[in-house]
Parts: structure tokens; C-alpha cells; sequence
């Protein structure tokens, strides 16, 4: 197990060195602007997909998920639903309809363009690595050169009710009841017969202004609702950004109250460790294959889940050749980076510890279906070119075993191969098997005989740099 935690992590010690603090490059890059907008800058650093309605969207961290607009813990649901309006001299505009929404692992954007009201909007959801919380950052921008008079309006609308998702939580739940504290400006949501709570709020930049919205979705059977303005002036071409957190326990009133105020603290010292992570995994493990839907799912598998050892899971994955792996990895849904938060958080909850959830193996099916796996213990990486009919060729760059770091690229057609290996630990070995009937081999350019075993021709080498190059007769 040892072995496996060092693959998994070891990577993480030569990024961090590598990568200065992301407000810095941000900061070097930009003239003074509000910290908020330098995490709002950073989304373009990330990789991201987008959304075309809420009916597929899903973020979650270790404790709670976001899918559609519902808000949940493990255990309880906290929110049936959640808007934003802005109210303007004249009229009510439920920010519903966004004109773009894009997802990242650990955000989401959604922008609106008021063009008739001179607005433009974003919305920032951030979670943190594993508070039960959400921040929603708003990025309210007067475009125009007329000084505007507005009101933003969040409300929530509580569903403080069991998941079913885990054991033990059979308690028939109450009606909701809502409280305000003026002092504080948090909105505290309790369940009328069960000690669940959701708290909500703004940043003390702000008065709270309790207010209902006209954006009201149907509330559930136990639900209540509750919510708040803000009156903003903006100048030409001013913007304003305004916060809302929120927060939720199945505990105490006490532990929801201070998992909003550590989202007020913590919100750029989170975002920036998240980020850091992020980053450096972009550039491990990177996959070149001819199906860039695989390699969409390997990607996201990454970003949610970390990097998985090359022999992790292996006693779970089927025997299969590569055509009947690949079709296993096809059913994968395209749009499974949308649904990867939701997969994960109900799998993790749901699974056995002797069973790996799904989405863990998704990193170990490609790796078989490559034909690639490693021996910790004798510092080996085993190759058995395994790749589907219509594959002529892969690429995995910056591949970690404990210290050691891997470029495998794998050519093949129908009459010769050749796998190239380049590595960072010149004694870690390096072991190729070649079908029986590639008999004519050349190891860094040089004729060799290989003898068979099980159907298979064997070379065992070590050092930096290692090339095969097989032929058929």
C-alpha cells in the first residue's frame, strides 16, 4: 500500500516546487483588481466543458453536491432549489437563462448579457476541497456609460429531508422554519423535528435586506423559503461583486454557522490549494489516443478523482482483449464530465471498500487497454501492447511510478510495432512483450534474437532510453 500512495502522490512534490503562488502570475499579468477577479481570471488556466441546461450539471466536493439547483450533504438535502434576480427601476429579470455556462472541476461560470439593461453578469460557483459549502461569486458590470440603480435578489428554497443515500437516516423530517439575524445577516433554515440545518448569507461588505423573490420555483412538501436583496449603484462601466455562501450541517446550528464563516476566510487560500492541484495534474498522465472521447473521460477522471496507481483495481478489471475494453470504455457518456460530481459523490457513498465505485476505474481500464502496468516492489513497468484494432498509436507523457517518470509511445500496424521508452531512473527496468509472430526485433536500432515464452517475446532492459522496433515476416 506504501507503493501505491508514493505513485499517487509523489508527483505532487515536483509541481508544487515548479508552480509560484497563481495570484502572483495573475497579479504580474494585470493591472490592481479586486482578489475575487483574480479566481475569476484563473478559470481560463482550466480545463472545462459546457453545459447546456442544469438538467445534466453536477459539482460536488468530499462533502456536498450541487446537480441541477438542489443543494445536498451526504445525508440531507439542504436546498430544493436557489435564484438570482436583478431588480431594476422597471422591471424583474430572473437570471435563468444564462448565455454561456461552462464547467471546471472545481467551478462553474455562468454569464449573462443583459444587452438592453447595459448588464453583464457572471456567476462563480466555487467549492473547496472539502467543506460542506458553496460560495457563488456574482460579477455585476455596468456596461454602458449610464449610472445605474439596481437590487440583486437571492432567495433559497429549503428541502431539509434524508437523501436515502446512507444508512441509518430513517427519520420522517418536518416542516422548515426560517430565521434571520439581523447582527449576523444569516439566513438559518432548521428542520421542524431534526437537528439539519442550512444557513446562508452575504460578506459583511453588505446590508441584507430580507426580500422575496418574483423567480420562486414550487417549494417541496416540508420546504420553506427565504431570501435577501442588495441595493447597488453602479457607475459607467463600474463593477461590483458580491457574494453568497452557502452552508449546511446535519450536526448543529453551531457547525453550519461555522462552516459559512471558514467559506469567508478560507475563500482564496482554498481556491489557490484546489488550483495548485489542478494545475499540475493537467501535465500528469497525459494521454495522446485517436478517441479524444476516452480521453475526455481519463481527463475528468483525473481532476475528480487524482491519479490512480498503475496497479490499482487491476484484481477488478475483466479479462478482456482490447476491442471488448474499448466498447466497455465507449458506454461511457460523452457528457460524463457534466455527471462525474454526481457519479462519484453517490458512488463513494454507496460503494463497498471492497468494491472500487466506477469512476475508479476508469484511469485502471485504459491502462490495461494500453497493455501498461508497473511492479513497485522490483521498480518494473511492464508494456503488452494491447491497443484496439482501429488504434495505429498512443502516446502517455509525464507518467509517475514513485520517483520515476515515463513517456510510453506505442506505434503499431499490420506487419510491425515499436514501443519507445524514455525515463527519468536510469536502473528502474523496463520490460516489453512482443506477440511471437513480430520475430524480426531491433533494440535501439540493433538486430537481436528473441526467444519466445507463453506466446510471447521478451526484453528486459533498463536505462534512460529504450526502443523496440518488431516486424513480422
Amino acid at each position: 500500500m506504501a507503493k501505491r500512495c508514493n505513485f499517487e502522490f509523489a508527483h505532487m512534490k515536483y509541481f508544487c516546487i515548479a508552480i509560484p503562488c497563481i495570484f502572483f502570475i495573475i497579479t504580474s499579468c494585470h493591472g490592481p483588481q479586486p482578489k475575487e477577479h483574480l479566481l475569476f481570471d484563473s478559470l481560463d488556466r482550466l480545463p472545462h466543458y459546457s453545459v447546456d441546461n442544469y438538467e445534466h450539471f453536477s459539482l460536488a466536493n468530499e462533502e456536498m453536491l450541487v446537480s441541477e439547483k438542489e443543494i445536498s450533504l451526504k445525508g440531507i438535502h439542504l436546498l430544493s432549489t436557489y435564484s438570482f434576480s436583478i431588480l431594476s427601476e422597471d422591471e424583474t429579470i430572473c437570471l435563468d437563462q444564462p448565455e454561456s455556462f461552462k464547467k471546471y472541476p472545481i467551478a462553474a461560470n455562468l454569464n449573462y448579457k443583459l444587452k438592453s439593461q447595459g448588464l453583464e453578469i457572471n456567476q462563480m460557483l466555487i467549492f473547496s476541497k472539502d467543506k460542506p459549502g458553496i460560495t457563488i461569486l456574482n460579477f455585476v458590470k455596468n456596461v454602458d456609460e449610464s449610472e445605474k440603480t439596481l437590487k440583486l435578489k437571492f432567495e433559497a428554497n429549503t428541502n431539509l429531508s434524508s437523501t436515502g443515500w446512507m444508512d441509518g437516516i430513517n427519520e420522517q423530517d418536518g416542516p422548515d422554519q426560517i430565521n434571520f439575524d439581523q447582527v449576523t445577516g444569516i439566513f438559518t433554515a432548521k428542520d421542524g423535528a431534526i437537528d439539519w440545518y442550512a444557513v446562508w448569507g452575504s460578506s459583511s461588505d453588505f446590508t441584507l435586506n430580507p426580500a422575496s423573490s418574483n423567480c420562486r420555483k414550487e417549494l417541496p412538501g416540508f420546504g420553506a423559503s427565504a431570501g435577501f436583496e442588495i441595493n447597488l449603484e453602479l457607475g459607467p462601466l463600474e463593477e461590483r461583486i458580491i457574494p453568497v455562501f452557502i452552508a449546511g450541517s446535519d450536526q448543529s446550528e453551531y457547525s453550519a454557522i461555522e462552516t459559512l464563516a471558514d467559506l469567508r476566510t478560507d475563500l482564496f487560500s482554498d481556491w489557490e490549494e484546489n488550483f495548485s492541484l489542478l494545475d499540475s495534474l493537467q501535465n500528469t498522465s497525459k494521454l495522446i489516443i485517436p478517441s479524444d472521447n476516452i480521453k475526455q473521460i481519463w481527463d475528468w477522471s483525473k481532476y475528480k478523482g487524482g491519479i490512480s496507481a498503475l496497479n490499482s483495481y487491476d484484481q477488478d478489471i475483466p479479462q478482456h482483449n482490447s476491442d471488448e475494453l474499448l466498447k466497455l470504455l465507449a458506454q461511457f457518456d460523452p457528457e460524463y464530465p457534466l455527471k462525474i460530481d454526481q457519479t462519484a459523490f453517490i458512488e463513494n457513498l454507496n460503494s463497498s471498500r471492497h468494491i472500487a465505485p466506477s469512476h475508479r476505474l476508469i484511469q485502471p481500464l485504459i491502462f490495461k487497454l494500453l497493455g501498461i502496468k508497473a511492479d513497485f516492489e522490483n521498480r518494473v513497468v511492464f508494456i503488452k501492447p494491447n491497443l484496439p484494432t482501429e488504434w495505429n498509436e498512443v502516446i502517455i507523457e509525464n507518467l509517475w511510478m514513485d520517483d520515476n517518470k515515463l513517456k510510453i509511445a506505442i506505434s503499431i500496424d499490420e506487419n510491425s510495432m515499436i514501443v519507445e521508452v524514455t525515463q527519468t531512473q536510469k536502473s528502474a527496468g523496463i520490460s516489453i512483450h512482443l506477440p511471437e509472430d513480430f520475430s524480426k526485433v531491433k533494440v535501439l536500432g540493433k538486430q537481436v534474437s528473441i526467444d519466445t515464452k507463453d506466446n510471447f517475446r521478451r526484453i528486459l532492459m533498463t536505462g534512460d532510453h529504450v526502443k523496440i522496433e518488431a516486424q513480422k515476416n
